[in-house]
């Protein structure tokens, strides 16, 4: 059976997928839900300052899908964290968006209806919205970062020509992203046997699927939509005599919202120029930001994990003393992951679980003064 996966109505992308017993032939439906991933709890009241939550506190649970935890969302992005420790059993698609991981520990493999996607440490992974597929991971730590784009996620329209190919200066090429290796061929010591689950997302609902055939029984495909992995270590950095606001780190983007990429990098090079970050208040944007690895420079009491909330309203910048650091230095080997988004993101009870509640007040001392005030 032919069926077409089409973007936009039938005005965007698409590919057509050829299998080999109608993906409509279910045979039983029911209601299921996740607790900490959907539906997800926002906390009811969210008072106004900058926030840190230690992603690193999660301990690994469950596989890619029964482990995956919600932290921040809003109308045009969710952002969750997962530790899986188990391995995965049901198929997953996300009808409520494309779905963009970032692999900050580990390796494995993504099994879906376009086949076989390896991946590495540092890979983005983009799962295109409504995609049957499931992730394995290698044996050892892994802990991924995920976004829900609602309802697009992908190349920023300012990387393309006006026909769809990647321009000479995008911060990537085309042959910086991998696709699936090989077709996905069902294995009953892998897959089991009937019947076989597929996990449905559609409005913060979940709907447990099931047939009597395996549902991703596909002998081919073409097309425009699929899943794809990235490295963050091939994003090209941009940097000047001057420093570069964090637009020129944007990797990806969606409606309301986009993910950059922070990689080592030669920073300023005018010979006056402060390489820290200068503070500033984005009165249109919340921003968050996943430290990955290396020394980050305008952050004190941050470990690899950490994850803050920047919130318009209210200015951010350089914790005190991270300026004087920063004079003289050539490089940065900082590695993060930065979501800017225009509509305020709102805490999950989880997140508020883990939550540093002194964070916000991490720029003055315990009385409250600057050090600011002696200049």
């Amino acid at each position: 059976m032919e069926q077409c996966v089409t973007r936009e109505g039938f005005n965007g992308p698409f590919s057509i997928l050829y299998f080999r017993t109608p993906p409509t032939d279910e045979f039983d439906a029911a209601v299921t839900s996740l607790p900490d991933f959907c539906p997800a709890q926002p906390i009811p009241e969210q008072p106004l300052h900058r926030r840190h939550v230690p992603a690193h506190a999660l301990r690994p649970a469950g596989n890619f899908l029964t482990g995956r935890k919600t932290l921040f969302i809003n109308d045009d992005v969710h952002l969750g964290a997962i530790k899986p420790a188990d391995k995965p059993d049901r198929f997953f698609s996300n009808a409520d968006g494309d779905e963009l991981y970032f692999v900050t520990h580990g390796s494995g493999l993504v099994e879906s209806v376009y086949g076989l996607l390896p991946f590495r440490k540092h890979d983005y992974l983009l799962i295109p919205k409504s995609t049957p597929y499931r992730i394995h991971m290698d044996e050892g730590d892994a802990s991924l970062l995920v976004f829900e784009g609602r309802p697009h996620l992908g190349i920023p329209g300012q990387y393309r020509n006006k026909y769809g190919q990647l321009t000479d200066y995008a911060p990537y090429s085309h042959r910086d992203f991998r696709l699936p290796t090989e077709l996905l061929t069902f294995d009953p010591a892998k897959h089991g046997n009937a019947p076989f689950e597929l996990v449905v997302k559609m409005s913060d609902r979940l709907t447990v699927h099931r047939y009597q055939h395996f549902p991703l029984d596909v002998v081919g495909w073409d097309g425009c939509v699929y899943p794809f992995a990235f490295n963050i270590h091939d994003f090209q950095p941009i940097t000047g005599m001057v420093h570069q606001p964090p637009t020129t780190h944007t990797t990806f983007a969606g409606q309301g919202f986009v993910v950059c990429s922070f990689v080592p990098r030669m920073v300023d090079f005018h010979e006056k120029a402060v390489p820290c970050p200068y503070g500033h208040a984005s009165v249109d944007m919340d921003e968050i930001m996943y430290y990955v690895e290396g020394n980050f420079t305008s952050r004190k009491g941050i470990k690899p994990e950490s994850i803050s909330l920047h919130p318009q309203g209210v200015p951010h910048g350089p914790h005190p003393g991270t300026y004087e650091r920063s004079i003289g230095a050539k490089r940065t080997e900082e590695l993060a992951v930065m979501c800017d988004t225009y509509k305020p993101f709102r805490m999950t009870t989880l997140a508020d679980a883990i939550e540093d509640k002194d964070y916000h007040k991490s720029w003055v001392n315990r009385d409250g003064k600057s050090s600011w005030l002696s200049r």
